[in-house]
């Protein structure tokens, strides 16, 4: 599996500052997993409480679901010295493309650790792959 990380529109054409820390994360907890961030895009940072995961380009649409696991188990890691009452929010946004069916996907979220672990629980590729 490949996670490529693109530069956000979004934030001016840059990459999230959690990019590389994630990268360090899976190469140690996932080493099978290649995760390729781009070296000469300047990176954001909000210094809150949110994780705003890197925008990400898969390959296959499996990988999707392997991502999202991914991105729990690290968001989980990365919230693991909140104290109780701290919110926490996680943003992600993930962009598959199949470019020899002409399909392009996306998935975005914004909300709580917590509210994401249900979203991925409930996540149906096979549906989220399905035409418009």
């Amino acid at each position: 599996m490949k996670i490529e990380v693109l530069a956000s529109e979004q934030f001016g054409g840059s990459i999230a500052h959690q990019a590389g820390d994630f990268k360090k994360w899976m190469k140690k907890n996932h080493p099978a997993v290649e995760v390729v961030v781009p070296s000469d895009k300047p990176k954001f940072d909000l210094h809150d409480y949110s994780l705003i995961m890197p925008l990400v380009s898969l390959a296959a649409d499996m990988s999707l679901v392997n991502y999202l696991g991914f991105v729990v188990e690290y968001s989980n890691y990365y919230f693991r010295g909140n104290l109780d009452g701290e919110e926490n929010e996680v943003t992600l946004s993930v962009i598959y493309e199949d470019s020899i069916q002409g399909k392009k996907k996306s998935f975005d979220f914004k909300g709580s650790k917590e509210a994401l672990e249900k979203s991925i629980k409930k996540f149906d590729v096979n549906k989220f792959m399905e035409d418009d």
